[in-house]
């Protein structure tokens, strides 16, 4: 998790909606040493339950970091309380990470989800399309320096993870007081669970409607599988 004391205003034409890498970080001087004084904690990985692929069983999820230089799962991590964002996306890139998300059992699709320190929320929205199955909502820790993020929604579809919704949030979301760190069960201000039922709102719309609008969540509505 990473923490900010302020917040990059930019052009809404110049936002990208899934936060990739706005400042490049040349790690090909980087050698194992420059990392020992690097103060470590134990990675956090989040995990989810529900019927996901559609059997009326429990399913859970899990969330993984991989590290393909040492070919290992990463559990500790810098932390972000003790070291700066610079270093922690350095030592991420060095480690060659791999997120990704797994069943409890190993007769499912493996979803992928790139190089990230991790995740910022991984929900159970239920059932939005009525295919029998829920979906999953999850934000990506990118190793970026952008505040500028999005939120994806996957379901299983003939057995493969496919990506049915995303939309543009802002990370502030998820700040936290130090030593505070929450599970966020929603995304405040852009996806949270009212009267029974998900709203979200899409940042990236804030340049196209009026403030009075803006401020208004919609109901989500996710299509079905293709």
């Amino acid at each position: 998790m990473k923490l900010t004391i302020y917040i990059l205003i930019l052009p809404l034409g110049l936002l990208s909606c899934n936060s990739q890498t706005e400042k490049k970080v040349d790690i090909s001087t980087i050698t194992k040493t420059a990392f020992d004084k690097l103060k470590l904690h134990k990675l956090d990985k989040l995990f989810v339950l529900g019927d996901f692929d559609g059997d009326k069983k429990q399913d859970t999820i899990f969330q993984h970091n991989y590290s393909k230089l040492i070919r290992t799962e990463i559990e500790n991590s810098p932390d972000p309380l003790q070291n700066d964002w610079d270093t922690i996306v350095k030592w991420f890139n060095y480690q060659d990470a791999d997120l990704f998300l797994t069943f409890n059992t190993n007769n499912h699709d493996t979803l992928h989800l790139g190089a990230a320190k991790g995740l910022y929320c991984l929900l159970n929205i239920g059932d939005n399309n009525a295919d029998g199955k829920d979906e999953i909502a999850l934000v990506i820790d990118y190793l970026d320096f952008s505040e500028v993020n999005s939120c994806k929604i996957y379901s299983l579809c003939n057995k493969k993870w496919i990506l049915l919704k995303q939309f543009s949030i802002l990370e502030s979301s998820f700040d936290f007081a130090p030593n505070k760190a929450p599970i966020f069960n929603d995304i405040k201000g852009f996806l949270e669970k009212r009267n029974g039922k998900w709203v979200y709102k899409d940042y990236s719309q804030e340049s196209y409607e009026t403030k009075e609008t803006v401020k208004k969540m919609t109901e989500l509505k996710v299509r079905k599988c293709k």
